[in-house]
């Protein structure tokens, strides 16, 4: 037997005679703990409960016991609003009657195949939204009726695509509609597809639409008198024409012509002739759209007199035999000889100097010989450098080490810590009081045309103050 429910949390306060009760840490109102009708309970006395203020505060009949504070309490749940009415229990036979009525739908489970047959009279309908199924109960019997639910359009069949019931496919201009769940099934396969709608019928051929307007042209003529030159030429030609303005447009008369970029804006052609063939002044020109020019466009009627280099033109063209030279970079011209040969003269670079003695040198310093040795080759790489003279030096069986260097820019000075590109080893020269001759000859290479180049010697005396003298240069471009 289950005991009466009651409520008893916190505590309570109330005066003798009073009819508000006040609670500590109670919660009656908002959690449905304590109803109208129900009874309040401290000690031995009890009164019925007529109000629910809120969660701390209640109203009953007038309290029949002394003052009470901090009191404990008991909520005895006996009111009548926590028993259902006979409103409530008519609600719920209405309920249940309209399960009872014909036409109501029991749903099936989404993995039942077929309805529970404990369910459901005569006349209701089972339905299974996963699947759309739906079956009607006939004595006493539910009878598949179908699949009812909407198309699923699924777009273009695909062989990889999982189908359901009522999906629909478009293959080679039909539909078709799924009646059985299946993948990689091609329509129009009937186990598995129903034909919605076919392709219909190529339809007649349309009525003939209105012609159109003619595009605009190029060509064009004109009578505007003008001689073939260069620079801007106006014409006078036809309207409507096809001309953007920047395009490259040639006028021609006959085997006569001028071309050049163009402007075009009603009747008047404005072409500003950059090239042109024969001569003369002529007032019937036909028009018509240009090429643009290459680099290095050639004119035929120039019979080659326009290529940038004759002579490499001439080797492009494999031409053979030659009947004259002319004189050019590196050379001063030449004479063919009887046997066919051609004798050239070179136009090289050299160099003959004689520079002032330097300073003498007491460590491994440059001569400074530079600003007085120095050669432009003109179209070689390669030089052939002496630099000769004599040594001396005031401690007797004392060497010094001379050394050729070349370099670009400005030449280094008397003293200067050793620069440039060394084009030589070391020569050792005995060098005591007395003067002991010294020459070095080299050939340097990787030399580049038309830059100036100095040339200086290193000295590295091994003691003592090294002095040279009577210092000669020479320098021929090979």
């Amino acid at each position: 037997m289950t005991a009466l429910s009651s409520y008893s949390t916190g505590t309570v306060s109330v005066a003798e005679d009073g009819t508000t009760v006040t609670g500590t840490s109670t919660i009656w109102l908002t959690a449905g703990n304590v109803k109208p009708g129900d009874l309040f309970q401290s000690g031995h006395f009890v009164a019925k409960i007529t109000d629910v203020t809120d969660d701390t505060h209640l109203v009953i009949l007038p309290w029949p016991g002394s003052t009470l504070s901090g009191a404990t309490y008991a909520i005895w749940k006996e009111s009548q609003q926590r028993i259902v009415g006979e409103t409530y229990a008519r609600d719920v036979d209405k309920i249940v009657s309209a399960w009872n009525t014909s036409g109501f739908f029991v749903f099936v489970d989404i993995a039942e195949t077929v309805p529970d047959p404990s369910l459901g009279d005569d006349g209701q309908y089972a339905f299974q939204p996963t699947t759309g199924k739906t079956w009607a109960k006939v004595a006493g019997v539910w009878s598949y009726l179908g699949i009812y639910k909407a198309f699923q359009l699924k777009g273009a069949w695909s062989g990889a695509t999982a189908y359901a019931a009522n999906d629909v496919v478009t293959l080679s201009g039909s539909s078709y509609v799924c009646v059985l769940d299946h993948t990689n099934h091609t329509p129009p396969n009937a186990t598995y597809w129903q034909l919605l709608a076919s392709k219909g019928d190529t339809g007649a051929t349309g009525s003939t639409g209105a012609a159109g307007t003619n595009a605009p042209t190029y060509g064009g003529t004109s009578t505007t008198s003008l001689a073939i030159g260069t620079g801007s030429k106006v014409f006078t030609t036809q309207a409507g024409l096809a001309y953007n303005n920047g395009a490259r447009v040639r006028a021609s008369s006959g085997a006569n012509w001028l071309e050049g970029v163009a402007t075009y804006s009603g009747t008047t052609l404005t072409i500003t002739s950059d090239k042109t063939n024969g001569s003369g002044t002529f007032a019937s020109w036909t028009f018509n759209v240009a090429g643009q020019p290459g680099a290095g466009d050639l004119s035929s009627a120039n019979n080659l007199s326009d290529v940038a280099n004759v002579a490499t033109a001439r080797a492009n063209l494999g031409a053979g035999t030659v009947n004259s030279v002319t004189a050019g970079t590196g050379l001063s011209g030449g004479t063919i000889t009887s046997s066919g040969t051609i004798a050239l003269a070179l136009n090289n670079a050299t160099l003959q100097a004689a520079p002032s003695n330097p300073a003498g040198v007491a460590s491994f310093v440059m001569l400074g010989l530079g600003s007085t040795c120095h050669i432009t080759p003109i179209y070689s790489t390669r030089i052939l450098v002496t630099i000769s003279g004599h040594a001396s030096n005031g401690g007797a069986g004392t060497f010094t080490n001379l050394t050729i260097r070349y370099g670009t820019g400005t030449a280094p000075a008397n003293g200067a810590s050793p620069t440039g590109t060394t084009a030589t080893t070391p020569m050792s020269v005995a060098s005591s009081t007395n003067l002991t001759p010294f020459s070095l000859t080299t050939i340097i290479t990787g030399l580049t045309a038309g830059v100036a180049y100095w040339l200086d010697l290193s000295a590295s005396p091994l003691s003592g103050t090294s002095s040279l003298g009577g210092i000669n240069c020479t320098a021929v471009e090979l």
